[in-house]
């Protein structure tokens, strides 16, 4: 057994396609073998660390970003969201109202005191204000009337591409300034900009109304103007995190690029495929805005029973005094207690859409401009400076930018890694692999078949005797006949020869 054992592995030695073997079992003496056994080894040795190395690198799971800039003949116009940073019209509502108004918008100044905004609740007669019925009853039905509203009164001016639009081309949405309106809001078939540059895109001459103003100066927005956000139509706008502040009296030049982003899943990247799909329960795509607002609506539903206006949802609408003594005060103490995004798992979309504006300002009207509003619009060139915005959103170039993520190492170069330094140091590819598979289904076969004859051969102690003695008649039947057929050989070669000098004598 240990004869056939030791030509296996011999046999092995010669003709594997690794390096070093062959030398090894073939070495001419010992120092000859020490040494080539040295050479493997510190040959392997290396290849193991390369290996390690290659296999950490590969799960530090590093990724890097490919940058393709594409000119386009055409491009996707994003949607924009106007705000005014006047919430409620003075003309649309009673002194009451403001009041009542002012006096529950002072309860959030308290509110890292919750007992401090009971004793303040209570202690005011709120009945007393005798507000409107809306009011209290539909808090955004009253909003939508009596807050910012875009008509032929506030939009002067308006054209797309050069071609005139109204204010029926904009549609109505709810965020923290109230009343918002955005133009180009259709997801299935959004407008497109064929032409680069200003005046090419959308064009706007807006009346902000600062005399219509009813902001606390104490608790309430302290700028007058207009507030802007270019998005993406399956994107919520949030103008109170991402808008841009447009003042009166200038002319103000969006420039706007389109970026694509395609980020890698987990563990590369920090995006969730499973999001991707119809993830969120009132917005049809996912998007990292739509999540946070979804959480916030989930948590103040939960805690105050009711919806704010400017969250999605499906319960009733918040009052005033449920805004400030409930919504604020718990999303607060949300956001100063938690990390927003992980307390609500919010993750980057795998593939998205983002647009980004660069402003200018440029001084607005000049003295001829003024005196033509003056004639065309009766607007006074004091009036002009104090209220009117000139809106220009448009892209600078038809050429979008991809950002890719992608696997700074992946699972076939993590192959080719692993290959190209087996390779190298010993040798070794998948041929080999396959030798020395085959190697050890020989080993193990020889070792299985000599275990089971022992098993055979050894049952007992006297079937030891028996069969030791079989083996030895064998054995010694064996040796006879190889006697037999030598002393034969022998005899032949003796008398062959005999012969042979008898007929060279004769």
């Amino acid at each position: 057994m240990g004869d056939k054992q030791d030509s296996l592995d011999h046999e092995f030695a010669n003709y594997t396609t690794c390096h070093g073997a062959s030398r090894i079992a073939n070495a001419k003496n010992r120092p000859h073998m020490a040494l080539w056994t040295l050479i493997f080894l510190a040959a392997f040795g290396l290849c193991t660390w390369q290996i390690v190395d290659r296999f950490q690198n590969y799960f530090a799971y590093r990724t890097g970003t490919e940058i393709n800039v594409q000119l386009e003949s055409e491009l996707d116009f994003p949607a924009v969201t106007i705000c005014n940073f006047n919430r409620i019209r003075a003309s649309g509502v009673t002194q009451r109202d403001l009041t009542y108004l002012w006096t529950a918008m002072y309860a959030p100044v308290m509110m890292g005191n919750p007992e401090a905004v009971q004793a303040y609740v209570n202690s005011v007669d709120w009945d007393a204000f005798n507000v409107s019925t809306e009011l209290l009853e539909d808090f955004p039905g009253y909003v939508r009337r009596n807050g910012f509203v875009l008509n032929e009164d506030t939009l002067a001016q308006c054209t797309w591409r050069g071609v005139e639009c109204t204010a029926q081309n904009f549609t109505h949405v709810f965020t923290e300034y109230g009343n918002c309106w955005t133009f180009n809001s259709d997801k299935n078939s959004p407008l497109k900009q064929t032409s680069p540059g200003a005046g090419n895109g959308l064009k706007l001459i807006m009346d902000v109304q600062t005399e219509e103003y009813t902001e606390d100066p104490l608790l309430g927005n302290l700028e007058y103007g207009l507030i802007f956000q270019v998005h993406d139509q399956h994107e919520p706008p949030r103008p109170e995190l991402v808008g841009t502040a447009v003042a009166p009296g200038s002319h103000t030049y969006a420039s706007t690029f389109q970026t694509h982003v395609k980020n890698q899943p987990t563990p590369w990247g920090q995006c969730d495929q499973k999001k991707d799909g119809n993830h969120l329960k009132y917005y049809d795509k996912y998007t990292l805005a739509g999540c946070l607002l979804e959480c916030r609506a989930d948590l103040v539903a939960s805690v105050c029973k009711c919806t704010p206006m400017y969250y999605p949802g499906d319960m009733d609408y918040c009052t005033p005094l449920n805004l400030t003594t409930c919504v604020v005060p718990t999303l607060s103490t949300f956001l100063r207690e938690s990390n927003e995004y992980d307390a609500c798992g919010c993750t980057v979309p795998c593939e998205y859409t983002s647009y980004s504006s660069q402003v200018s300002y440029a001084g607005y009207p000049s003295d001829r401009a003024a005196r033509f509003y003056e004639t065309t619009y009766n607007f006074s060139s004091g009036y002009l400076s104090k209220n009117i915005v000139l809106l220009d959103v448009y892209y600078h170039e038809l050429r979008s930018t991809t950002y890719e993520q992608f696997k700074a190492v992946d699972e076939s170069g993590l192959i080719s890694d692993v290959g190209g330094q087996v390779g190298f140091f010993i040798g070794v590819s998948v041929i080999t692999l396959f030798e020395f598979l085959e190697y050890l289904i020989m080993k193990f076969s020889a070792f299985f078949l000599f275990s089971r004859k022992s098993s055979i051969t050894k049952p007992n102690k006297n079937g030891l005797k028996v069969n030791n003695a079989v083996v030895f008649e064998n054995t010694a039947a064996e040796f006879a006949e190889k006697t037999d057929s030598t002393e034969l050989s022998t005899i032949q070669t003796k008398f062959n020869g005999e012969k042979a000098a008898t007929l060279e004598m004769t």
